[in-house]
């Protein structure tokens, strides 16, 4: 059963910027700070099934900024981001947290990893990006990657043909899952996961455009981090057959980071996780 521990709440920055932020899990557990992917929200984690209470872990899960209810935060970099976790976990008095981050959100894990060593205990990234000036874009779906392509050479550009592409599919939704492949398509036969994913994504794309542009320049930009310098042990979780984040960059990340261990999901795309909730939870629960 999904647990919901604490509603939606909102931390006030000294700045004047708001960050939203949600609970699962069990609020005694053992920490994690989720990433969710580009879009995503706060409402992402496991949707369906959700965090189950007796799980023994603590899933505190932040919009980034311009998503849901976070305001927006012109020209971040990935390292600059990590400040609004970083504030977070004061406010929660995290001295130490493991943080977990799904597709998009795996750089902006990997930040919080490098910026904050002492604190950040283990890393797991699923279905992860990886820089892909340097890992590459074999793999991934063609549409996917001329829009990247596109983001390189003309950001206005990729900026407009976005907002068209979701505005022809209807949503978000409908322009991620719509052209999966068969194995995430499977995943989303599942009303639950369906409606889950899909109310996440709509509340991702509450404020427009905002957030899924913020985190492309980041993502495109030359990262303000070297991976190399990550010391905490990196779990790594892949589909074989992904055409959004190819497992290249997983396999890439493995090579890359000090301490990482890879596993691949032989036939699994993008979405994988969303079935495999209780593989992903076992590795990070408490002994």
């Amino acid at each position: 059963m999904r647990a919901d521990t604490l509603c939606d709440r909102t931390l006030h920055l000294p700045g004047g910027r708001r960050v939203a932020w949600r609970e699962y899990g069990d609020p005694r557990g053992r920490p994690v700070v989720y990433c969710h992917g580009m879009p995503g929200s706060r409402l992402e984690p496991f949707p369906g099934d959700g965090v189950p209470a007796d799980a023994g872990l603590r899933f505190i899960v932040p919009d980034r900024p311009g998503y849901g209810g976070t305001d927006p935060r012109a020209g971040r970099t990935l390292g600059e981001e990590a400040a609004d976790v970083e504030a977070l976990a004061d406010r929660l008095d995290l001295e130490t947290f493991d943080v977990l981050g799904f597709s998009g959100g795996g750089p902006h894990a990997l930040a919080l990893a490098q910026r904050f060593p002492r604190r950040v205990l283990s890393l797991t990234l699923v279905s992860s990006w990886a820089p892909f000036q340097r890992a590459g874009l074999e793999g991934m779906a063609d549409a996917n990657r001329q829009l990247w392509e596109l983001a390189e050479a003309d950001f206005p550009a990729f900026a407009h043909a976005l907002g068209e592409a979701v505005s022809a599919m209807g949503g978000a939704y409908d322009l991620l899952v719509g052209g999966a492949p068969e194995a995430d398509r499977a995943i989303f036969e599942d009303a639950a996961v369906a409606a889950a994913y899909r109310r996440s994504l709509e509340e991702a794309m509450r404020q427009g455009l905002d957030g899924m542009l913020e985190d492309a320049a980041a993502l495109i930009a030359p990262w303000d981090f070297d991976v190399a310098e990550i010391r905490c042990p990196v779990r790594l979780w892949h589909g074989d057959g992904d055409v959004n984040a190819p497992v290249g960059m997983g396999r890439w990340l493995a090579r890359h980071l000090p301490e990482a261990e890879l596993t691949e999901w032989p036939g699994a795309a993008h979405f994988a996780s969303f079935g495999r909730r209780m593989e992903i939870l076992a590795d990070l629960a408490p002994a």
